[in-house]
């Protein structure tokens, strides 16, 4: 124990400068040398006309990343007018204590003026990384494609999936890579179907929980709503369909139980990728959610990887998020994750990759008058919309 607590007490915990909004990073970052921030397009943004989509996303993780020190944030992509984004967001996205592994974690955020499109996952196997950051880039531009085209949250996702599986299987390499290398996926979209009515729909795979914080204007104590469901074997309907294709499910004295194919375990049912273990009963078919917002509450979303949940209950890690201000939403992140971080410290020498996005939407009255504000004509910029 002595040994542990020496080791915990000499690694370096993250420290972040003060940054109220993801705006804040964004600046600072370019101003320095050796950015952690590139000025890159997300290929979901070529669905719309240029300038119309806002776009932050995590940067495609390369061998030199093996070697960065642990706890080092993941360095991301942005393209747009952020200083316009209607609603405040912030991302962390750290690498873990995991010696020989780089940071599996991905994110990507999109904002239109109708509506945000965001997502976490979380990699696993040898080549996670490479196989979550294939389906951060190509999952959203398809989905984006069948909204715009028409289609309805769920059958435009479950097409997506099908268009990334094709995708997938015409690159050789990444084809052999997800064999045995998969990821979770947490998709979610805040749209606007009338004025008065803002709602949030869920798309996922896996373990990267999204949960709803909400309260009364004003204040009061915030109420968690979970808007996605775990993805594990010792879920009934997860083990009997392994067991009915051929899996199994082992249990393991202090841990969920995992599915199994072929001496190779999963900790989750349902991923994408990992399609050796396809024929055992892993699915990559998401499941679905919706939720309606109240405009006369405050609220904001929150998706982690398990790098949080594994350490963190929902309600104490949306209590510190709801600690402070909506226009602290990057402040909130980034000690969110460091909490997360020395928790993880405290029980070992592992410490997963951890992952925040938060969501805190301006709704009703707020909004109405922000988009007055950001839709005033400016000189040589009159059609941004992010």
């Amino acid at each position: 124990m002595a040994a542990t607590n020496a080791a915990i007490m000499g690694r370096r915990l993250t420290a972040f400068g003060h940054h109220n909004l993801l705006v804040d990073v964004i600046a600072k970052e370019q101003a320095s040398e050796g950015s952690r921030v590139s000025s890159k397009r997300h290929p979901a943004q070529e669905t719309r006309t240029p300038g119309k989509v806002l776009a932050v996303w995590g940067h495609e993780t390369e061998e030199a990343d093996m070697f960065v020190p642990y706890f080092s944030s993941k360095p991301f992509n942005f393209d747009g007018d952020i200083v316009r984004l209607r609603h405040a967001l912030g991302v962390v996205s750290h690498r873990g204590h995991k010696p020989d592994m780089p940071n599996q974690d991905e994110f990507f955020v999109l904002v239109q003026k109708e509506s945000v499109l965001m997502g976490v996952f979380d990699g696993h196997g040898l080549d996670g990384h490479n196989v979550a950051h294939f389906a951060q880039e190509h999952l959203p531009r398809s989905i984006l494609e069948r909204l715009n085209a028409g289609q309805s949250w769920e059958p435009a996702v479950r097409s997506a999936v099908g268009t990334l599986n094709s995708e997938c299987s015409q690159d050789e390499e990444m084809a052999q890579k997800a064999q045995l290398s998969g990821t979770t996926m947490t998709v979610l979209m805040l749209d606007s179907p009338s004025p008065s009515l803002w709602r949030i729909r869920c798309a996922h795979l896996g373990d990267s929980i999204a949960v709803l914080a909400s309260r009364p204007k004003g204040g009061g104590a915030w109420q968690v709503t979970q808007l996605t469901e775990i993805h594990r074997a010792d879920r009934q309907d997860e083990s009997e369909r392994i067991t009915k294709a051929g899996g199994k499910v082992v249990h393991f004295e202090g841990e969920p139980p995992r599915l199994v194919a072929d001496e190779w375990c999963l900790a989750v049912s349902r991923s994408w990728g990992d399609f050796h273990a396809a024929k055992c009963g892993l699915s990559c078919e998401p499941e679905f959610s919706v939720r309606d917002l109240p405009t006369d509450c405050e609220c904001f979303v929150l998706i982690c990887s398990d790098g949080v949940w594994d350490v963190m209950p929902q309600l104490q890690a949306v209590n510190l998020i709801g600690k402070y201000p909506q226009a602290e939403a990057q402040s909130a992140v980034e000690k969110l994750v460091s909490k997360a971080q020395l928790r993880w410290q405290e029980q070992g020498d592992v410490v997963d990759d951890i992952t925040a996005l938060v969501l805190w939407p301006t709704l009703g009255d707020a909004l109405a008058k922000e988009n007055a504000d950001t839709d005033a004509p400016e000189s040589g910029n009159s059609d941004s919309d992010a």
